[in-house]
């Protein structure tokens, strides 16, 4: 959960310092007020791409800072990233003119690929483009799969269908003649080249990600050095002056009490030690170095590895083992000789395996349709849309074949099945493809039905609508704002809204402002109390006098109270 949010010289943001809720956020203004801008802001927070126009004008660079809970999903990546396992994740992004852009986790640089890494589990935003999603029939798989739970089986189908395809081509490079081989062969080359040049070896990853704790904590460890060596032996009244002075009172004592002649030794021999800490704490101080570009090196490197490891579906200390295998088959395909008939059975094995998986996986789907499309028609019918009738059409396969008999020549790497979403928004018509006939308000309250089935199946807490009210107004933005607080009962919501039927229901309403001063424009945010809310949705319910339109905001609050659990 997004818990506070700290943005400066950001776009017409000077400064901005905003806290947040659990449950259901409510951000309002006028248009063009910079509600935008803070989801803009948010999404550059959570591994978005940045660059320096959003820079404020005659600022040095534009700062972003969020306070985050860490729930496990997250706490598994700062871990698996190499930083100290946390409750609560503060992240800082700096973006600078001079395109050094800064990435700050919990104190310790990091670099985008994790801050991606760990924004995708924290933050979903959802806004009007992803809309235009329901207009791409190709879409529509993925977000069944993402109702069904399919995600672990469909990462499994697609490593399936890419063995298949790759023992596919070196059997079609073994058997064809010239072209064919050619192409195989340079495929190998450019894999073989991609490895060497990683200088894959094993240990690698595990020495990168050491060097890189050393780089990320190198200020904290020269300034332990110095201090360290400062208050043993280089410092005013430091440890190892103080028992030298002690040994020589001691050594005195001895004199006439041979009983403190032990202890003398012993703190000598403390001194020594001491003294000993302090040159290996000077000795490493002098080998520390802060630097940000090796630090970029390191972190590439092991974005490097992390890429190559996803390509070949192997860890990281397998790399070399793998490229071997290529050099390999390089040379055998090169040299002109092997089995055909070995390569002709690791292509069968590859089929059957992708073939089951695909036909697993389109039962699973045949399955969880019929559940969606029942979900899917309740939803509706609570988003004002009673007897609308949502449908999923399966087309046989991308070739025309069934489940049943399907064949390695209708695999993707997706399975086999193809499928569109069909709509009847009105009792007696047909249903028909929703990307020709849904309305730019109907495709807003499908997504919206959409995300409310899907939203407890991730591991996403916070959830951002910008203005997912486009469109609509009247009661089915009531009812539009029913089903975003009934969203927020398991996640926290942030919605940007510019109708009051939404607004009213907010467990935590924030206005955004802008002012004009000294021939610059200033963008501000603040929590609202009981009766700030009122003047504001007052304001948006529109030009009546502002004696009525309190009375009103007043009137539609209460009504909504009764909603409320």
């Amino acid at each position: 959960m997004l818990r506070h949010l700290r943005i400066a010289n950001f776009a017409v943001i000077d400064e901005l310092d905003i806290g947040f809720a659990a449950g259901m956020n409510v951000l309002t203004g006028e248009t063009g007020a910079g509600k935008s801008v803070i989801t803009r802001a948010i999404d550059l927070l959570c591994g978005g791409r940045g660059n320096v126009d959003v820079i404020r004008t005659e600022a040095r660079e534009a700062l972003i800072e969020g306070l985050f809970d860490a729930d496990d999903a997250v706490r598994r990546v700062l871990v698996d990233g190499g930083f100290e396992d946390a409750d609560e994740l503060l992240v800082r992004r700096v973006i600078s003119r001079t395109g050094k852009g800064r990435i700050h986790i919990n104190g310790a640089m990091a670099n985008t690929a994790l801050l991606s890494q760990l924004g995708s589990r924290l933050v979903h935003v959802y806004g009007q483009h992803e809309q235009a999603l329901l207009l791409r029939p190709d879409s529509h798989l993925e977000l069944l799969d993402q109702f069904a739970g399919l995600g672990d089986t469909r990462a499994e189908m697609a490593a399936a269908y890419a063995d298949y395809r790759d023992a596919l081509e070196r059997w079609q490079a073994l058997t064809a003649c010239g072209e064919v081989a050619r192409q195989r062969a340079e495929l190998l080359r450019f894999q073989v080249d991609e490895l060497r040049a990683a200088r894959v070896e094993a240990g690698l990853e595990a020495a990168l990600q050491q060097e890189r704790e050393r780089q990320r904590h190198a200020e904290k460890l020269a300034r332990l050095c110095q201090e360290g060596d400062e208050i043993l032996y280089a410092g005013d009244g430091a440890v190892v002056g103080v028992l030298g002075r002690l040994a020589g009172q001691l050594a005195d004592a001895a004199r006439i009490d041979p009983g403190f002649g032990e202890g003398a030794d012993l703190t000598r021999q403390a001194a020594s030690q001491i003294e000993e800490v302090a040159l290996q704490l000077r000795r490493a101080g002098d080998r520390i170095r802060v630097d940000p570009e090796r630090l970029d090196e390191v972190e590439n490197r092991l974005a490097l590895l992390a890429r190559l490891k996803r390509k070949y579906e192997i860890p990281a200390d397998a790399l070399p083992g793998r490229l071997a295998a290529l050099e390999a088959e390089l040379v055998v395909l090169e040299g002109g000789g092997t089995d055909p008939a070995a390569a002709q059975r690791e292509v069968d094995i590859g089929a059957e395996r992708a073939l089951a998986l695909a036909q697993r996986l389109s039962a699973a789907r045949r399955a969880a349709a019929g559940r969606l499309e029942r979900c899917m028609g309740k939803e509706l019918a609570a988003l004002g849309m009673d007897g609308a009738l949502f449908r999923i059409e399966f087309a046989r396969s991308a070739r025309g074949a069934g489940a049943e008999t399907a064949t390695p020549a209708d695999l993707t790497a997706t399975g086999i099945d193809v499928i569109e979403f069909f709509l009847s928004a009105n009792p007696g018509e047909d249903p028909a493809p929703l990307a020709r006939i849904a309305s730019g308000g109907e495709l807003s309250r499908i997504m919206l039905g959409l995300k409310a089935l899907t939203a407890g199946a991730g591991e996403v807490p916070t959830l951002i609508f910008d203005e997912v009210d486009a469109g609509i107004g009247g009661g089915v933005a009531e009812q539009v704002g029913q089903r975003l607080r009934g969203i927020a009962r398991g996640r926290q919501v942030l919605c940007i809204t510019h109708l009051p039927q939404i607004a009213v229901l907010a467990d935590h309403h924030l206005a955004v402002e802008k002012r004009v001063a000294g021939g610059r424009t200033f963008t501000t945010a603040r929590g609202l109390d009981a009766d700030e809310r009122v003047r504001e949705i007052g304001r948006m319910l529109g030009p009546s006098t502002g004696v009525d339109a309190e009375r009103y905001a007043r009137r539609i609050m209460a009504a909504a109270r009764p909603t409320e659990d």
